[in-house]
C-alpha cells in the first residue's frame, strides 16, 4: 500500500506537496529580499564610509573618462575611473563657499545636456567662479558658484561596475532567473512524481 492509499483524507500527498512548494517559494523570496536590502545597505556604507545622510545626497555612475587620469593623491577624491559609482552631496544656499581647490564638483553642461563632474583647480572668490578641469583632459571650464550643484564625496569603482553590468544585461539576467525558476519547478515536479 502506498502513502497515498494510507492517507485517511485521500489528498495528503498533494496538500503537503503544495504547502511545501509554497513554503520554499516564500523562503526563496524572503532570502532574496533580505539579500537585496543587505546589499543596498552595504553599497551605501561603502560609498559613504559612514552612516549616510541621504536627504542631500545622490548617486551617479560616471560614464566618461574625463576624470580617469593620474591619481591626484593629495586630494580626498584621487581619481574617478569610468563606470564608478559616486556619492554626491548636493550644494544648496551658500554651500559653494565651502568648496576648495581639489574638490570635484558637479555642474550642468548645456553642450552635453547633463551634469559634468570635474576637479576645481582654482577659485576666483571675488567673481564667485570656479575654474574646473577633468584630470584626463586639457580643457578648463568656468563655473559660477551658483551653477555648482554638487560635490563628489566618495567614489566606489566596483559598485559602479556592478551597476553598469546589471543595467547593460538586465534583460538577460531576468531571463536567466525565469529559466532557473522554471527548471526548479520542473525538477520539483519530477521529484514529486518520481517518488509516487
Amino acid at each position: 500500500m502506498s502513502g497515498w492509499d494510507a492517507d485517511p483524507i485521500g489528498m495528503h500527498g498533494r496538500c503537503d506537496g503544495g504547502n511545501a512548494m509554497e513554503s520554499k517559494k516564500k523562503a526563496i523570496v524572503t532570502v532574496i529580499a533580505i539579500a537585496l536590502i543587505v546589499s543596498a545597505f552595504t553599497v551605501t556604507l561603502m560609498v559613504f564610509n559612514k552612516s549616510p545622510d541621504l536627504k542631500d545626497a545622490e548617486f551617479r555612475v560616471i560614464v566618461t573618462g574625463s576624470m580617469d587620469g593620474e591619481p591626484q593623491t593629495q586630494y580626498d577624491i584621487e581619481t574617478i575611473p569610468v563606470n564608478s559609482l559616486v556619492a554626491i552631496h548636493k550644494l544648496k544656499g551658500n554651500d559653494a563657499e565651502d568648496v576648495k581647490v581639489g574638490d570635484v564638483i558637479g555642474f550642468y553642461s548645456s553642450s552635453l545636456k547633463g551634469n559634468v563632474y570635474h576637479r576645481v583647480i582654482s577659485i576666483d572668490k571675488e567673481n564667485r567662479v570656479f575654474v574646473t578641469k577633468g584630470d584626463a583632459i586639457p580643457t578648463t571650464e568656468y563655473v559660477g558658484f551658483d551653477e555648482a550643484n554638487g560635490i563628489v564625496v566618495n567614489v566606489n569603482h566596483p559598485a559602479g561596475e556592478v551597476i553598469t553590468f546589471l543595467k547593460a544585461n538586465a534583460l538577460y539576467i531576468i531571463l536567466m532567473i525565469i529559466i532557473l525558476l522554471a527548471i526548479s519547478e520542473v525538477v520539483s515536479y519530477l521529484k514529486k512524481h518520481w517518488n509516487d
